[in-house]
């Protein structure tokens, strides 16, 4: 399991033509906007590999290689600047490799994948109307590191800093009383592709935070030409039920392999 310099990330790009789930984390680390990290089973062998960005990370290539599976993952599990983990396999030869390795506390749980339909986004109801109370606006480097220092840290690993993002990224927020409650922004930047992150806080929920600021980001991809992209858990019934009101259609379902240090509190991914 060799790790590769950043400089050399160029010689893994061609996992990405083999890749059945998780292109935009992969993109994502090859772009350079991220703090990710590539492995590869042997030096210049890009026939298997493995991407890394701030938890979520991908096995990729046609040939699902064990022992490089177990090294991947014992890597995770000792990597202590994150306590957690989501893993997609890129190819479905390694699910069973997987099923076979990735023993409790890792659970296999499923994920969709949704395609977006501009169409059907444009043809929808009136956007959602804000109380006098709360502002959007856009997600900038000021607003971006204050949501990381209050409400949001997992946002700071993200990108390799708030000022990449306003150069390379694009979001939305809600505020009041000048503090971010409900935010969408990219997650994941490579090429066209802008994937979507969405959090709103607990007492803001319910209110259509999150349709507004979606809404706005979507909007915004449309205006410069970008694809929006979204992915959620099956059993998260309210972004499924966001994703599709706002034109995106289930395409595909895959199994993840979820993964979190005793102690972390539950998050939204």
């Amino acid at each position: 399991m060799i790790e590769l310099r950043e400089d050399d990330f160029a010689v893994a790009g061609s996992l990405l033509d083999e890749l059945h789930v998780g292109p935009a984390i992969a993109g994502a680390v090859l772009s350079g906007h991220t703090r990710g990290k590539v492995f590869l089973r042997r030096p210049a062998d890009p026939s298997v590999g493995f991407f890394y960005d701030n938890g979520f990370c991908v096995l990729a290539g046609a040939v699902a290689d064990a022992e490089f599976a177990h090294a991947c993952l014992n890597w995770l599990y000792s990597h202590l600047e994150q306590d957690f983990f989501i893993l997609y396999p890129g190819h479905e030869r390694w699910v069973p490799v997987l099923d076979s390795l990735a023993t409790a506390p890792v659970k296999k749980v499923e994920r969709i994948g949704y395609e977006f339909d501009a169409g059907t986004f444009l043809g929808q109801r009136a956007p959602q109307v804000l109380s006098e109370n709360f502002t959007l606006a856009k997600l900038d480097a000021a607003l971006m590191r204050d949501v990381a220092d209050t409400s949001y840290p997992w946002i700071r690993g993200t990108w390799k800093s708030e000022e990449e993002f306003e150069r390379n990224g694009l979001g939305f927020c809600v505020l009041t009383r000048g503090r971010v409650v409900s935010l969408c922004y990219s997650v994941f930047v490579s090429g066209s592709h802008r994937e979507i992150d969405i959090l709103t806080l607990e007492p803001y929920k319910r209110q259509g935070m999150a349709r507004a600021v979606a809404s706005a980001y979507i909007q915004e991809c449309l205006g410069r030409g970008l694809q929006p992209g979204w992915d959620c858990f099956k059993d998260n019934r309210a972004s499924g039920q966001l994703a599709q009101a706002l034109g995106f259609i289930p395409s595909i379902e895959f199994p993840v392999y979820s993964w979190q240090r005793v102690g972390r509190a539950d998050g939204e991914v």
